[in-house]
């Protein structure tokens, strides 16, 4: 499953995001400090204000007048009173309590002020509302103050040497921030996310590139170029990288046609040979020589199909490696391998279908020959094929299983029979010119276990 924080371009717009995000989330974090404390500062200066100036009022009003005045000054959030006592409980004076008592007594020269941030809530008296015909409204008044209880403040105020003025309000809370801001916020990290992507892009495409060309390159074919692209640190990558494949595709094509001509240089005194022999009235002699040019030809044809393993120019195919299986399965036994195949469901891969075969048929014979029959296995795993070719044979011992697929090397005694020794080595560079591995592992109690994984499509 594709997943785009794996790739360059995902890291990079994930990281840029982040950074954007983070930093927003702490630009308002300060922000929304600074912007309460200053509304915080703008709401006590306006309480200090209405305060000092109804206390100024109230003072200079005569005491028959005080409860027209006071009942005038009253509003939504700010209710005053007129009382011997003081409503308001002598408070630690520190934080906004203390700077609001502060403000209040310097604009009110000789007054005592009590300020309790933390005030009890405000009681109704039903009889005096009903002797003064109110109730309506003191009702309301109860109500409204009682809600005031996540932010209330009670200050009272000496107007004289036996009444107070208190006063109920509410200082407002902080404000959540403006909807815009985080409109605004959203849509520069959407700005810079997209602006990643692009830069990412130009980066990371010609990587992906260069990718799928390395990988063609290790699949076998010759004609690799990287498209050079991106920033200049890119294209340096990408020319390097031609310059290589162009000078490793020289030297195995000059490899493989020296191995072509020396191959194909062979077969004429070979056949001039075997023309001899038939002529030879021996016939022990006749039939030792022979079966020594059947050798000489067989490692002819097999040093041949070596070099050219994985570098024919057979068209790449989506085919059902089930079906060449079943097929390869069934020309064995004709020919008296006693080779099983399970295979039941399709697996498609794209793959050259002649070459993958071969490497099937080489390893198939490799567990006739060697342990009298074997079962092959054909399934899907994930975005691979697999198959699995076992046999019940003595098996190879542990320090000669990462040589097998050495061309010519020859195992111990136990496995051995005619042959050059280069069937796993072509399979082995058929397979991973597919972009494949070949892994042998021995069994318990004995025998080999072949297996062949190979990607499902070339961008796998």
């Amino acid at each position: 499953m594709f997943n785009p924080l794996n790739t360059l371009a995902g890291r990079m717009v994930l990281v840029t995001v982040l950074a954007v995000a983070i930093s927003y989330a702490l630009t308002f974090v300060i922000y929304s400090n600074e912007r309460g404390a200053a509304l915080q500062r703008a709401a006590e200066n306006a309480l200090i204000e209405r305060v000092a100036y109804a206390g100024e009022r109230l003072r200079a009003a005569p005491a028959q007048q005080r409860p027209l005045l006071h009942e005038d000054m009253r509003d939504r959030g700010f209710r005053l009173s007129i009382s011997a006592a003081p409503a308001a409980r002598q408070a630690d004076l520190n934080g906004p309590a203390g700077r609001i008592a502060r403000g209040i007594a310097e604009r009110l020269p000789g007054a005592e002020v009590r300020v309790d941030p933390r005030p009890p809530p405000p009681t109704f008296d039903h009889a005096e509302a009903m002797r003064r015909g109110d109730h309506g409204p003191a009702r309301r008044l109860h109500d409204e103050l009682g809600r005031f209880e996540a932010t209330p403040i009670l200050v009272s105020v000496r107007l004289d040497t036996s009444t107070w003025m208190n006063v109920r309000a509410r200082l407002p809370r902080p404000r959540p921030l403006p909807s815009s801001v985080w409109v605004a916020a959203l849509a520069t990290v959407l700005i810079v996310g997209f602006g990643a992507a692009l830069v990412s892009r130009q980066i990371g495409k010609p990587l992906s590139d260069l990718a799928r060309a390395a990988q063609a390159l290790g699949a076998g074919e010759t004609a690799v170029r990287a498209p050079v692209a991106g920033p200049e640190d890119v294209r340096r990558a990408s020319n390097a990288f031609n310059t290589m494949a162009e000078r490793l595709s020289r030297q195995l094509n000059r490899q493989r046609q020296m191995l072509w001509a020396l191959s194909h240089d062979l077969r004429t005194p070979i056949t001039a040979i075997r023309l001899r022999a038939e002529l030879l009235d021996d016939e022990a002699e006749r039939q030792r020589l022979l079966t020594s040019i059947q050798e000489m030809e067989q490692l002819t044809e097999q040093a041949l199909a070596l070099a050219r393993a994985g570098a024919s120019e057979e068209v790449r195919q989506n085919v059902d490696l089930a079906e060449i299986a079943r097929t390869l399965g069934g020309e064995l036994r004709g020919l008296g391998a006693a080779i099983t195949v399970d295979a039941d469901q399709p697996v498609m891969i794209e793959c050259r279908p002649n070459e993958i075969a071969r490497a099937l048929r080489n390893i198939a014979d490799n567990a006739a020959k060697y342990a009298g029959g074997g079962a092959m296995r054909v399934f899907a795993s994930g975005d691979h094929a697999v198959v699995e070719v076992s046999d019940e044979g003595p098996g190879v011992p542990e320090d000669q299983l990462g040589r097998l697929t050495e061309p010519f090397y020859r195992a111990d005694p136990s496995r051995s029979s005619p042959g050059a020794g280069l069937g796993l080595a072509i399979a082995q560079a058929i397979v991973e010119a597919h972009a494949g591995s070949l892994a042998l592992q021995n069994r318990s109690p004995h025998g080999l276990t072949a297996t062949i994984t190979l990607p499902r499509s070339l961008a796998a």
